[in-house]
């Protein structure tokens, strides 16, 4: 009787347990729901779609119109060495940087005119034996032509070729003569000195390098799609030249190219020209990045550089307040903002509200709450 009485009291409670958190299950729901969860903020920033025009951006190299290797023409001894021929000096066309030992080139120069004046003699002496004969001719067979041979002029012509060959002889001496004086070959900057007094030198050696940085030239090489994007229509247009970290320093002039492609990397090359007198900042070795002028692009967004993700989406919120996103690639990059072509979704003219600072967090059709980014912010 007794266990029977404790039996039914257990059941009592647990159903009134039950009762009770029942009670609380329905509550907490209740309270639950009245509390809906906060929208995530998202900046956004309205760009309208439209032609577009940018810069295409390449790196490249600086180099000096005239370059060369100066080498010595003749071998012999260095005599002398201009004060002025030193690293790092500017010298004008047809300086003298050294001079090199001439006496054998004196006496090949004169034994060359003396075979001249001989030769010369030899011409006169044939030249007269063919007046002669040709006169006894005459006076024997008036009238008739003589045979070459009766009259000398075979002698004549060999005579007047070795006189030609002893002009020239004396012309290649008188070059060699004038080699061992070292000029500079234009207006330049001497680079580097690689001889001095006493040495010996062989024909061929360097010994100085030389650069012209008045007129600078920068070959850019440019992919199949940045040719495309090039405005070709603007000829002998000026580029902006830039520093390695951005610092503007001059103008550069695009001359020609697009006329063959590179044959190790298959690229358009396109030739641009710098004066150096008007862009003093630009320097011949200098690694610049050049922005030629591009066309402009229909149905095309300029977006901030930071709103194409690393993984190549753009951001934008729908009309509906949803976050959306769209694979894209930059046309241009001008500083700090890129171009890129709009979705096919959105017409000419519209705008879209594109996410400046997207975050790996956001996924495609989540709900935001849309916060306009102010100007300068």
């Amino acid at each position: 009787m007794i266990r029977a009485m404790w039996i039914a009291l257990a059941v009592l409670l647990l159903v009134a347990a039950s009762g009770y958190i029942l009670t609380l299950e329905d509550v907490a729901d209740v309270e639950e729901g009245e509390k809906a969860p906060a929208l995530r903020p998202v900046t956004y920033v309205a760009v309208e779609v439209g032609d577009q025009a940018g810069t295409v951006s390449v790196f490249a190299e600086v180099t000096p119109r005239w370059q060369v290797d100066l080498k010595s023409r003749v071998a012999g001894v260095v005599g002398a060495v201009a004060p002025a021929a030193l690293g790092g000096a500017r010298v004008e066309k047809g300086t003298e940087l050294l001079v090199l030992e001439n006496a054998p080139y004196v006496a090949n120069l004169e034994e060359a005119r003396f075979s001249l004046k001989k030769a010369e003699l030899e011409l006169l002496q044939a030249e007269k034996k063919r007046d002669i004969a040709l006169k006894d001719w005459r006076s024997v067979r008036p009238g008739v032509e003589p045979p070459d041979l009766a009259v000398h002029r075979p002698e004549v012509r060999v005579a007047e070729l070795a006189v030609a060959a002893a002009r020239a002889r004396v012309g290649a001496a008188e070059y060699d003569l004038e080699s061992a004086h070292i000029r500079a070959p234009f207006d330049a900057i001497i680079t580097r000195r690689l001889v001095s007094p006493g040495q010996s030198v062989n024909e061929g050696d360097v010994l100085f390098a030389l650069l012209d940085d008045r007129i600078l030239d920068i070959r850019v090489s440019l992919t199949a799609e940045q040719w495309a994007l090039l405005d070709r229509s603007r000829a002998e247009t000026d580029s902006q030249v830039f520093s390695e970290n951005n610092r503007f320093l001059g103008a550069a002039q695009v001359k020609r190219g697009g006329g063959f492609l590179d044959p190790k990397s298959r690229r358009y090359q396109v030739f641009l020209e710098v004066d150096k007198a008007e862009n003093l900042a630009i320097l011949p070795g200098q690694f610049v990045s050049v922005r030629l002028p591009g066309k402009a692009v229909a149905r095309s967004l300029r977006i901030p550089e930071s709103a194409l993700s690393q993984n190549g989406f753009v951001w934008y919120l729908d009309k509906a307040d949803r976050l959306q996103r769209f694979a894209a690639q930059a046309l241009f990059r001008n500083g700090e903002e890129v171009v890129v072509p709009a979705p096919a979704s959105v017409l000419e003219g519209e705008s879209l509200r594109v996410v400046p600072l997207p975050m790996s967090a956001y996924l495609p059709g989540q709900r935001v709450a849309p916060v306009e980014k102010e100007n300068g912010a």
